[in-house]
């Protein structure tokens, strides 16, 4: 089991914070590491983000041990019900309607980790050599990177960068991408909203997360990074301590 918990901050320029998460345990101790990214106008994006977090860990608590060839069918049966479940909580509310949310969400074995993205949240592997990204965003300006009409670098400063190309609750058929990584020599584990990544770059998360500190500084030292590069956007991260072989 990882030493793994959730950090938020609405930041200093919203007034709400529309992201949610957690860390949650089945019937047998297994862990599920969510994060979601809310959006959508008078408190939608809030409801949806608090939804599917809820849905997600209510599902999984219910759960007795999940097979690691099992957990991929897991998270797409899943994530896909709960998605039909939120569209149709929005078609049911006048004022709710159009509001989404991205997720990315992991669930961690003794020496692999299964990890499900719907948007632009992230998931990253971290040692103090290395940062991989596991997800890629569903954004506009990633499809740009992704056919060489922009570099990476282009599409970090993009005006468009904020544009979404696949959410949850905004159809009722979405799927999700999903990955399974070994983590064997890496040190951390970590979710993060778009509030992270939009303003501090891969190599400052992996710079911190190379200091020496205990999962709480951590956790609090992404957060104040973003504060520090002017994040307009609530920032939460799950940050999981990986107890894979050292080199």
């Amino acid at each position: 089991m990882l030493n793994a918990e959730l950090f938020t901050d609405a930041g200093s320029y919203r007034e709400k914070n529309e992201d949610a998460g957690g860390v949650f345990y089945n019937k047998t101790e297994q862990q599920l590491l969510v994060i979601c990214d809310g959006m959508g106008g008078h408190q939608a994006g809030e409801i949806a983000s608090q939804y599917v977090t809820e849905a997600l860990q209510s599902r999984f608590e219910e759960e007795n041990f999940i097979e690691p060839e099992r957990a991929e069918r897991w998270l797409n049966t899943t994530l896909k019900s709960v998605n039909r479940d939120l569209y149709d909580y929005a078609e049911s509310h006048a004022s709710y309607h159009g509001m989404g949310t991205t997720c990315v969400c992991a669930m961690v074995f003794d020496n692999h980790v299964v990890v499900a993205n719907i948007g632009d949240s992230r998931a990253y592997l971290v040692n103090s050599r290395e940062v991989n990204q596991l997800t890629s965003d569903h954004s506009f300006v990633n499809h740009l990177v992704m056919i060489g009409q922009i570099t990476e670098e282009e599409a970090f400063n993009h005006p468009q960068r904020n544009i979404i190309t696949k959410v949850m609750g905004t159809d009722r058929r979405v799927a999700p991408d999903l990955f399974v990584r070994k983590t064997n020599f890496y040190d951390y584990l970590l979710l993060c909203t778009d509030g992270l990544t939009d303003y501090v770059r891969d190599h400052e998360i992996q710079a911190q997360l190379a200091e020496q500190g205990d999962l709480q500084t951590q956790g609090h030292a992404l957060l104040q990074l973003a504060e520090d590069k002017a994040s307009k956007d609530n920032v939460s991260v799950v940050l999981a301590e990986i107890e894979g072989d050292k080199v």
